[in-house]
């Protein structure tokens, strides 16, 4: 059995969270069945089969581990022999990161996010200053995130361990920052940026009003 602490440990290696704040939401609501102690004040036991059911449910399909006469990191992230036989070079930490962005979709896929980050026009107003861009492209981003959030009047965006969706597309965070809004807001301008830049934004009003 398995406390929370324990739990978010090994849902933590997985990729699956990055908050053990989110393994107690996750418990509460049911999705990780556990049984509570003498009150639920005193936390929760979580099975070992409950925790693996969980985490299956959440791998990529297909997702198998390697077979045990290969050791190290290998085993925890190449899918089939077919991917990386034993006798080939293998790239550990590029296998790594296709697994979880596989696995950040399938789980984002059931709409299991950790949180949401609401957006205000004093964030983008100050990432875009941050980049020296135009105010006509403040007002293009602003615009992005008004449409990607409608009908809600306040723009936010769904994240998951260290990506958020924006226009139905997975957007890494910006390893530049170290704070979490800083991370979102300097990657989603990008985002924008390189859209406008490659012309999916024809239609916008704003989009031909600044050089990029």
């Amino acid at each position: 059995m398995y406390t929370i602490d324990e739990a978010f440990e090994i849902l933590s290696k997985t990729k699956l969270t990055t908050h053990k704040e989110t393994v107690r939401n996750w418990v509460r609501k049911g999705v990780i069945q556990a049984e509570p102690l003498e009150s639920r004040k005193k936390g929760y036991r979580i099975s070992e089969e409950a925790l693996e059911q969980f985490i299956k449910k959440r791998m990529p399909e297909g997702w198998e581990m390697y077979p045990k006469s290969v050791t190290g990191d290998a085993r925890e992230v190449v899918k089939s022999e077919d991917v990386a036989p034993y006798h080939v070079e293998i790239d550990v930490e590029a296998i790594k990161e296709q697994g979880r962005i596989e696995m950040w979709h399938q789980v984002a896929g059931r709409w299991l996010w950790e949180g949401d980050f609401e957006i205000s026009r004093r964030m983008v107003r100050n990432a875009v200053a941050h980049r020296r861009y135009s105010k006509e492209f403040e007002q293009l981003v602003w615009e992005r995130c008004l449409k990607n959030s409608a009908p809600r009047k306040k723009p936010r965006v769904l994240y998951l361990v260290d990506a958020f969706l924006f226009e139905e597309e997975r957007v890494p965070f910006h390893k530049g920052f170290d704070i979490k809004e800083d991370q979102i807001m300097q990657a989603l301008i990008e985002h924008v940026r390189m859209n406008a830049k490659s012309g999916k934004y024809t239609n916008e009003s704003s989009v031909n009003k600044f050089k990029i």
